[in-house]
């Protein structure tokens, strides 16, 4: 099936049916089919014939299903050893109808037959002549209680490894939750060489494979132990122990109350390998292990870091002697020691595979020993002496080692309280302390932090002097974190900020100060006062107004006039780039247009102001219709449109007088020269509707419809 050369393969691997009662006599049919999609012969059947029998075996009729369409089927439940050194290919077709069985005493019998199976078989005579029938029955008690059968859940492991254990779940599941019970059983024969879909399939009862000696429906696979299935769980365990492609079924009946309601069988074909992979045991315990004569002082809790590779199963031993609770399958275990000592850990990878693999290590466990560095504050790079010591319950005799990093004098200490520790430059430096016992040690680490001394500078400018007047301030001093600042600017505002942007809205002269503090590490301050920093002057107010603001370009003169207050001079700029110096004045556009006219008004202290009015000048709205024209090609008056202006989003249709359409343009450019039949034909002299829409300059819709004469 699946399997390069020498095994061979034709098309059907595996498969089953089952029903679901849906009341009224309905009933959903479900066959799933299994095919090789690598070497396979035929395709799905399209469609697949059902055929149906009574309970006597008598034909009643063929249920023709549609082909469905068919998904790939990826690798399920692999052998942990297997790494892919077959060809692997499954299709599924599930094929599903809804049909009426009316009820009929004995109930019916469903079946689909379909040769052939590999000849590569080993555990069946004659594979190559042997078929598959897939078959089911719906008894009385269908109808009475709406029974539904059994259905499988997983589908098989398509591929097992030589000399390596299975254990696969057979399991199915029953729709009304009656008892299950599971057996293997034989598979059906069916169909042949001569007749391979049998249509209709033949009458049952169904004869089953030829098993050859010593294989049979509870033996089906060379195994040693003997392969067995567990008649409550369906799980099947075994391990094989020869190379080769097998068919076995599995039978689910279904009980309930002690009666054998019905009976769902799953034939499949199983592909015995020897599987090459191979794993890989390896891992770590950080901080237990012993190194220069101690270990980590970490305490009972350890955590392993599994750093194995081509492995799906662990099961760890972490030596606790006189006990079996020390075990995980866990990938990366995390286990509490009963007491300290020294203990040998063992990691099985894939264990009981023929690809597992073993790796040990002694890993050495003390109670953990909890403490803290205890850091001096914030150090100024002009005044320290720092003092460390740690903080926790650390055993008398322990030893204590310092290291100190950065430019830091000295470097290294064997003090358990350290004293006079100074850097000689500013940042961010770290502090490790490591305590050691006879067994084991521990570390902690903290940061020392180092800053310089205050130092000011800022820059202040005057971005505006007019009301509203603008100064930003950048501060680029050096200072502590937390530094304290204070802007007063003069008017009663205030701001904390570093770099603070403030607004003066009131025309006066106005006193800056600042105060900066450091608050931590290189404690200071300092206060600057800026007296008559800054003197806001006032704005003129500018008002422009204008009558009208909308005007038509037949009339476009445009009413300016100046309510400015405060102001020494004035100017007018209409829009159009002219400047006028008197802005009380009568204005005419030249053109059509929207236009953002702006007075200007100054004061004596030279600030300004601006006021804008928006001026339209609309085109001229005008429309006319000919009532004649003659398209004789003299090039005077050859075409129907209208004349006019001002207007847009234009349609023109031209209709006959019964109302056919013969023109339609959206081109005011266009005009209608009287053809017809896309300009095959001339239209006979007379009378013909047309049909306007427009929008005017204020966008209002317009619709004019009227007769014209075509002459000739």
């Amino acid at each position: 099936m699946i399997l390069s050369n020498p095994l061979k393969s034709t098309h059907i691997i595996g498969g089953e049916i089952f029903y679901d009662c849906l009341g009224n006599s309905r009933f959903r049919i479900t066959l799933k089919i299994y095919r090789d999609c690598l070497n396979g012969e035929a395709p799905f059947d399209d469609p697949l014939a059902l055929s149906v029998f009574d309970a006597d075996g008598r034909f009643i009729r063929v249920i023709p299903i549609p082909y469905p369409g068919s998904v790939l089927v990826p690798p399920q439940n692999l052998n942990p050893c297997y790494r892919e050194n077959a060809s692997l290919c499954v299709e599924e077709a599930v094929y599903s109808i809804e049909e009426t069985f009316p009820f009929r005493p004995g109930g019916y019998t469903l079946a689909y037959q379909r040769c052939c199976r590999n000849e590569s078989i080993l555990n069946i005579n004659a594979p190559g002549e042997a078929g598959s029938t897939y078959t089911i029955s719906i008894p009385e008690t269908a109808w009475n209680t709406c029974n539904s059968s059994p259905r499988f859940e997983l589908l098989p492991p398509i591929i097992l490894c030589v000399n390596d254990p299975i254990f696969f779940n057979s399991s199915a599941i029953d729709p009304d939750g009656d008892s299950l019970v599971y057996a293997f059983c034989d598979p059906h024969d069916g169909g042949s060489q001569l007749v391979p879909m049998p249509i209709p399939a033949s009458a049952p009862p169904y004869g089953y494979v030829n098993f050859r000696p010593p294989f049979s429906a509870i033996a089906p696979v060379s195994s040693n132990p003997l392969i067995e299935i567990h008649p409550v769980t369906g799980l099947i365990t075994g391990k094989p122990d020869r190379i080769g492609q097998y068919v076995m079924a599995v039978c689910v009946s279904e009980y309930r109350n002690g009666t054998l309601l019905s009976q769902n069988l799953r034939d499949f074909q199983f592909n015995v390998l020897n599987c090459t992979g191979a794993s890989t045991a390896e891992f770590q315990a950080p901080g237990a292990l012993i190194e220069n004569g101690k270990a980590s002082c970490k305490g009972l809790e350890i955590t392993f870091n599994n750093l194995s590779s081509n492995a799906t199963y662990y099961l760890w031993d972490f030596g606790v002697p006189n006990t079996t609770g020390d075990q995980s399958s866990a990938e990366n275990p995390v286990f509490v020691y009963p007491d300290t000592g020294l203990y040998n850990v063992k990691l099985y990878t894939n264990p009981g595979y023929s690809c597992g693999d073993t790796a040990n290590l002694q890993i050495a466990v003390y109670h953990q020993l909890l403490f803290n560095i205890i850091t001096p504050p914030p150090l100024c790079l002009t005044n320290q002496h720092a003092t460390f010591r740690a903080n926790g319950d650390i055993p008398s005799g322990a030893n204590y080692f310092w290291t100190f990093y950065g430019p830091a004098q000295p470097t290294w200490s064997n003090d358990t309280m350290p004293e006079n520790i100074v850097w000689s430059d500013t940042g961010s430096f770290q502090v490790k302390l490591s305590v050691s016992t006879k067994m084991c040690e521990a570390f902690d680490s903290a940061q020392v932090n180092v800053f310089p001394p205050l130092s000011i500078s800022f820059e202040i400018e005057k971005l505006s002097t007019c009301v509203p007047a603008i100064i930003s301030i950048t501060d680029s001093s050096i200072v502590s974190p937390g530094a304290l600042f204070q802007w007063d600017f003069g008017d009663g505002s205030v701001s904390t900020a570093p770099s603070p942007v403030y607004v003066y809205n009131t025309p006066g002269t106005y006193n800056l100060q600042v105060n900066i503090q450091n608050t931590i590490a290189c404690r200071d301050s300092f206060s600057q006062s800026f007296p008559a920093y800054i003197t806001v002057k006032p704005r003129p107010l500018a008002a422009l107004l204008s009558n009208p603001q909308e005007a038509n370009i037949l009339h476009p003169e445009i009413q300016f006039s100046d309510s400015s207050k405060g102001a020494s001079g004035t100017w007018l700029y209409p829009g159009d780039g002219n400047q006028i110096n008197q802005p009380n004045t009568l204005y005419t556009y030249a053109d059509t247009g929207y236009y953002k006219a702006y007075l200007v008004a100054v004061n004596e202290q030279g600030c300004y102001d601006t006021s804008q009015v928006l001026i339209r000048i609309k085109p001229h709205f005008a429309i006319f219709f000919p009532n004649a024209f003659t398209p004789d090609g003299d090039s005077v008056n050859d075409t129907f449109k209208p004349r006019g202006e001002g207007f847009s989003d234009y349609s023109l249709r031209i209709f006959s007088r019964w109302g056919e359409e013969l023109f339609l343009s959206n081109d005011p450019n266009e005009g209608w020269n009287g053809t017809v039949k896309s300009g095959e034909e001339q239209a006979p002299v007379g009378v013909y509707i047309y049909h306007v829409r427009l929008k005017d300059t204020d966008a209002r819709g317009h619709t004019y419809v009227g007769h014209v004469l075509l002459l000739q």
